[in-house]
């Protein structure tokens, strides 16, 4: 059974648990709102409970990646393309030193120029992406009753099917 607490403002409650119910949490706990206006909530899901629960958890890093984007391999890139360049003018007297960094900071502030871009286009379409995400988390753990998965199918009974044997 996984287990996870977090402290949020009563106003982001609803759409923090909607968030997580879609990747199989659910509420264990409530704690009374403090002055400040926040609540601690306990989620929990039990991972025995999905057929696919790596897909899930695979999906759930996805999304949280995607929220909160940051350009972490643009800013590598254009740090060591900055230090090829820094070592091209000290050593630019020497013609193979200088072609070999020059070359090197050129190659990577284009990979780098391509790693911007990339976020760019994820930064502009994170909305599309997080629903995708988590529409596709959501029935994969069974919290969309629109698909049906093994945790939000009652077992049938007795009575089950008493509405089809009127019809005949």
């Amino acid at each position: 059974m996984e287990v996870k607490s977090r402290r949020i403002k009563l106003s982001k409650a609803d759409k923090y648990v909607e968030t997580e119910e879609a990747f199989g949490w659910e509420i264990a706990s409530k704690e009374d709102m403090r002055p400040d206006n926040t609540i601690l909530l306990t989620l929990q899901r039990d991972p025995s409970s999905f057929s696919n629960y790596s897909k899930i958890k695979s999906l759930e890093k996805q999304y949280h990646k995607i929220a909160r984007p940051l350009p972490i391999t643009t800013i590598v890139l254009a740090i060591i393309g900055l230090a090829f360049l820094v070592a091209y003018l000290f050593l630019k007297q020497d013609y193979f030193f200088a072609i070999a960094f020059l070359y090197g900071a050129l190659t990577f502030f284009c990979i780098a120029l391509y790693a911007l871009v990339v976020f760019l286009i994820i930064f502009i379409k994170k909305g599309k992406l997080l629903m995708a995400l988590k529409r596709q988390a959501a029935t994969k753990s069974g919290s969309v009753r629109d698909w049906p998965t093994p945790r939000n199918v009652f077992p049938e009974e007795d009575n089950t099917w008493a509405l089809m044997e009127s019809l005949k």
